[in-house]
């Protein structure tokens, strides 16, 4: 099967799925919560997805497809309106806390470039500086431990 033929049939897949592009399972995700790649946040926002959908947790699809490092699924969303500061109900992290959590240089990138909110605290009163401050923390940490073992022989 060619490459088209293949994105002609997911496309068909998706239309024909989903009788409702904004049905819900259980835990409040829509189609777009799991949508794994950006072609296909293409045609579901085309079709008319709600792309600042949250589930029963807050989540957006830009909060797992950053969760997940799916940096053009990011892109993508970012693209199509997703809300940057969109807060979870939890702890309140925006997407952009997490991107610091998980580390990804380039979805930080993007999601300050789109207007996220540098200087917004969750529920813990850690902002996204904080956050790459304990990540950098540990890793120079293990910087450390690694020398010493080089140290010693």
């Amino acid at each position: 099967m060619s490459k088209k033929e293949k994105e002609k049939s997911a496309k068909e897949l998706l239309e024909n799925s989903y009788k409702n592009i904004y049905e819900r399972d259980e835990n409040g995700r829509t189609v777009l919560h799991y949508a794994v790649d950006a072609k296909t946040v293409r045609i579901l926002v085309e079709k008319g997805a709600d792309v600042n959908a949250a589930d029963v947790r807050g989540y957006t699809a830009l909060h797992l497809a950053v969760g997940e490092k799916r940096l053009e699924t990011v892109r993508e969303l970012i693209k199509s309106g997703a809300d940057v500061n969109a807060e979870e109900y939890g702890n309140k992290c925006i997407p952009l806390h997490l991107a610091c959590m998980v580390g990804e240089k380039e979805i930080v990138e993007e999601l300050v470039k789109a207007g996220a909110e540098i200087e917004q605290a969750d529920k813990f009163g850690m902002t996204a500086m904080d956050y790459s401050k304990e990540i950098t923390e540990v890793l120079k940490k293990e910087i450390d431990r690694i020398e010493k073992l080089f140290m010693r022989g």
